[in-house]
């Protein structure tokens, strides 16, 4: 089996490239980034190559591309991959939108991807977990709306940003200023800030529309009453994200808690009411897994059709890489479990 990471230099790239090893061990594996260069991972140099070089009339072709670019590389490479007869898995948001490629969250919807299927896109970091603690709910009591709040970790912005965000908190948490004066009234180091994708004339930011409307897409329901904010918090991995659920038949606590307990391998119920292991670095710890707990009735609800929940992922893993190779599992069969979805 040969398998290409294109972007395998970046955060998601060289999550990639350990869940590759779990799932396909015995790959030939071709690494690509910007330009010709050596990536130092797990203690082995790894040589990795121009993706110019995929334009080459010799490029070589292959089975497996996991792409972790943005949206113009994504668009300038990924019909070339194709071309090579690879299997392509897109990180990016150029063909989310697209009706013929299925967006894909395993575990809720991957079972669309069919023999013929040669392009997957990814979803966004916040709706992967999301829709994972949906869809449970959705399937044993109804959706009729959902409320989000997501507080983002740094490292969704790349690895760039993440790396001045460190230098950044370094600098400005040895200040003995308890006000935090230190830090840049507009930056992400020691400050919590909308998140800054563009906005639109709605006044939603494009991180918002997306997890609106993919949520809306993966799960089927495109009357879905969806609304987001989302804001980006001073932690470098893990999303965290309070939703706050309608269902169409009310539920007590005990019945939601029992179908998100029952919600599939890659959902986590954490049963504990004033959150106690339900955090960002609890995700880090789990990277696999949605953590979904602190289920409570909203109180503004007296018919018991609202429910109060959080929902935890880490956002380089279950909301990236290990979502991309769970759904490259559909076509090619993973030799670790933990990363293949149910057909």
């Amino acid at each position: 089996m040969r398998i290409c990471i294109l972007g395998a230099t970046g955060l998601v790239g060289r999550e990639c490239l350990d869940l590759v090893a779990r799932a396909w061990p015995q790959a030939d594996l071709r690494l690509l980034a910007s330009r010709d260069q050596a990536l130092e991972h797990c203690g082995q140099q790894l040589r990795v190559h121009a993706a110019t070089g995929l334009e080459a009339a010799d490029a070589p072709r292959g089975d497996l591309a996991l792409v972790a670019l943005d949206d113009a590389h994504s668009a300038r490479y990924v019909p070339r991959l194709l071309a090579l007869g690879y299997r392509v898995v897109d990180k990016s948001n150029t063909y989310r939108a697209d009706p013929e490629v299925v967006l894909g969250v395993a575990g809720v919807n991957h079972q669309r991807i069919g023999p013929s299927d040669r392009l997957v896109a990814n979803p966004n970091c916040t709706t992967i977990p999301l829709a994972l603690a949906l869809q449970p709910l959705q399937r044993a009591f109804g959706l009729c709306s959902v409320q989000v709040s997501t507080y983002q970790a740094i490292s969704g912005a790349g690895q760039q940003t993440l790396d001045e965000f460190l230098a950044d908190c370094q600098r400005g948490y040895a200040a003995a200023d308890r006000l935090g004066a230190a830090f840049a009234a507009n930056g992400y180091a020691g400050n919590t800030v909308p998140h800054h994708a563009r906005t639109d004339a709605s006044g939603f930011s494009a991180e918002e529309q997306k997890l609106m409307t993919e949520t809306r897409r993966i799960l089927e329901l495109p009357e879905l009453r969806i609304s987001a904010q989302c804001c980006r918090v001073p932690v470098a991995v893990g999303h965290y994200e309070n939703v706050w659920v309608e269902l169409e038949q009310p539920a007590s606590v005990a019945a939601a808690a029992q179908a998100l307990a029952n919600g599939g391998p890659f959902v986590h119920w954490v049963p504990s009411a004033d959150g106690a292991g339900l955090s960002a670095l609890a995700a880090v710890a789990d990277r696999d897994r949605a953590l979904v707990g602190r289920l409570r009735l909203d109180p503004r609800d007296p018919t018991g059709h609202t429910l109060c929940l959080t929902v935890v992922g880490d956002n380089l893993r279950l909301g990236a890489a290990t979502n991309a190779v769970r759904l490259a599992a559909h076509w090619f069969a993973s030799a670790d479990p933990t990363l293949q979805a149910a057909p």
